[in-house]
């Protein structure tokens, strides 16, 4: 080896050593793949809104300290440098908001600004039957419905197998003992709610048994509302208490709902929450689950009414937001 190139060699492994110096020494510019970023509307009605001052938080704002945080607000605009923001749009429409980070794409969500009118606000409410659950036979039995913006009225009593009565409030008496399904159907609704009465024959207690007579189980009705309604609710729960993290088991609490009660049919299904606004289903849980359930507070979901569980085309939440 000549002196020139052992000249050379020297030079190229000093400048090897030197910059595996400098990579040990800098501080290391790893982006957290995890990072992730979730909208809180100012106003807390899980809709965006145009003129609505949203506020845009990164999950683990520590994580990004010493790097450089680019916004892509889907508009045009961007927001250099902070990790948590607040941006109005101000005109409709679907927006794609990137979150960059030492300029590699992190995460990505399309976001749907709305504008809320009057128009957009239900008018009406789900009609609900109030009416004795047990009775006899040759009892009269009162039954009215419940609701607003209801100006028919079409009763079905499960005994005739037609429509009964076309009053707001009835008097029924039943011919045989049993079972029976009570459906209501109304120009508010596409589909007839229902309410469950048993009917006892005349004589029968309903409190006492006799001791020497083994009391019977009674029959259950194949599907109830109160049992449908409640297992939404609990798995509407499930997806305000899953962590934004977490979209497996968000998509699993979603995927049972659309399956088993909305027979695939979401995009069809309105939700009314609290009585004053509606989005269609998939909508209202994405967000339940990244709007309104944060690190800021929880959604408690208090109570669900469907129209009718044999096909629901509308879902009536009630809930409220509790601060942690």
């Amino acid at each position: 080896m000549t002196e020139r190139q052992k000249i050379i060699l020297a030079i190229v492994s000093a400048l090897a050593v030197a910059g595996l110096l400098v990579a040990l020494l800098l501080p290391s510019r790893t982006i957290d793949r995890k990072l992730d970023f979730y909208i809180q509307d100012q106003n807390a009605n899980n809709q965006l809104e145009v003129n609505e001052p949203l506020k845009f938080t990164i999950n683990d704002s520590s994580a990004v300290a010493d790097k450089r945080v680019l916004w892509k607000m889907g508009n045009g605009d961007s927001i250099v440098g902070h990790p948590n923001i607040s941006y109005t749009y101000r005109q409709t429409g679907k927006y794609l908001v990137t979150l960059q980070v030492d300029g590699k794409i992190i995460t990505e969500k399309t976001i749907d600004v709305v504008k809320i009118t009057k128009d957009t606000v239900a008018v009406d409410s789900i009609p609900k039957i109030v009416g004795p659950t047990q009775g006899f036979v040759g009892e009269k039995l009162v039954f009215s419905a419940d609701g607003d913006g209801m100006t028919s009225w079409l009763w079905e009593f499960g005994e005739s197998g037609t429509i009964d009565a076309f009053e707001r409030q009835v008097v029924y008496k039943y011919d045989e003992p049993g079972k029976y399904l009570v459906k209501l159907k109304t120009n508010t609704t596409l589909y007839p709610v229902s309410h469950v009465i048993t009917i006892l024959a005349k004589g029968e207690d309903i409190l006492e048994t006799p001791e020497e007579v083994a009391p019977e189980e009674p029959a259950e009705p194949i599907d109830t509302l109160a049992l449908v309604q409640n297992d939404i609710k609990k798995h509407l729960q499930a997806i305000a208490n899953t962590s934004t993290r977490d979209r497996e088991t968000f998509y699993s609490h979603r995927n049972y709902i659309i399956n088993k009660y909305l027979r695939g049919n979401a995009n069809q299904v309105i939700v009314h929450v609290n009585g004053e606004r509606y989005s269609v289903f998939p909508d209202y849980c994405q967000g339940l689950h990244f709007l309104e359930s944060n690190r800021y507070g929880r959604v408690t979901i208090d109570d669900v009414k469907v129209d009718d569980f044999h096909h629901i085309i509308k879902i009536e939440v009630t809930q409220r937001n509790t601060r942690k």
